[in-house]
């Protein structure tokens, strides 16, 4: 097996903060991330999708086999690392098989944010890029959409409790890491294995300007948070914290319920 294959892997959630992190880790000198972020590698079919290159990474890139993914990495780093939110992403499930079968002692980093702000972001982001005409209480309660189930974090990261050691896992809330970027980035260093000690500071991140709440219906946050709040519960069962920072799930709502 080729050498140089990644000891970290960030696997989401999308729209949470993973191309920030991503970046943060790549200045501290024992980590070296993958060039880009999403190589994608643990999904998608065992041959060449379509006869562009370039747009693989689009639908996994498995078919390209281990020596290329080793090929994307510095051998010399202490840390190895990769970005994909594809990882978590609903239409992937064989993404945490694959990726134990390769790397069984990989260290998992696994981001998340307030439920709603996560999906409302991502409404957004496909607005933006013309793939999303509905308005947003229209798609975000979607069922057959993925706003709702890429915002059930303790659901998308359960296939890989099954898999790894819950050691091997390490959550980072986003609202954290732009508050307390120190902190946080110190936090995943110590757990992907580089020297906390050698990170230079960075102080916290610069919050976003106003956001508008013109596209947001009433009740919508409401609503959201009813389809997501057993999930919100089991995650903070498992992590033993409250994420007091979610206002659109207040965690006096799933007090007491087990995860």
């Amino acid at each position: 097996m080729p050498a140089a294959l990644p000891t970290l892997l960030v696997v989401g959630a999308m729209k949470c903060g993973t191309s920030a992190l991503h970046d943060l880790l790549d200045r501290h000198p024992d980590v070296a991330m993958a060039p880009g972020k999403e190589l994608n590698f643990f999904f998608g079919p065992d041959h060449p999708p379509h006869e562009d290159p370039e747009e693989w990474w689009r639908d996994g890139q498995w078919h390209r086999g281990l020596e290329w993914y080793a090929g994307c990495f510095d051998a010399a780093a202490t840390v190895r690392g990769e970005s994909s939110p594809g990882y978590t992403d609903p239409s992937h499930p064989e993404a945490p098989s694959r990726i134990h079968a390769v790397l069984p002692d990989v260290r998992l980093v696994y981001l998340v944010r307030d439920p709603f702000e996560r999906a409302l972001s991502q409404w957004r982001h496909h607005v933006r890029d013309g793939t999303e005409p509905r308005p947003a209480e229209l798609a975000l309660l979607d069922p057959a959409s993925q706003y709702v189930d890429r915002s059930r974090y303790h659901e998308r990261i359960a296939p890989y409790l099954d898999l790894f050691a819950r050691e091997q896992l390490h959550v980072v809330v986003q609202e954290r890491l732009r508050d307390h970027t120190d902190r946080e980035v110190r936090g995943v260093l110590a757990h992907a294995g580089a020297d906390p000690g050698r990170w230079e500071p960075v102080g916290p991140s610069t919050p976003a300007g106003p956001t508008t709440t013109d596209d947001v219906p009433p009740g919508l946050r409401a609503r959201f948070a009813g389809r997501v709040a057993d999930d919100v519960a089991a995650l903070r069962a498992l992590l033993d914290d409250p994420l007091e920072e979610w206002g659109s799930v207040p965690a006096g709502r799933t007090a007491g319920v087990a995860g």
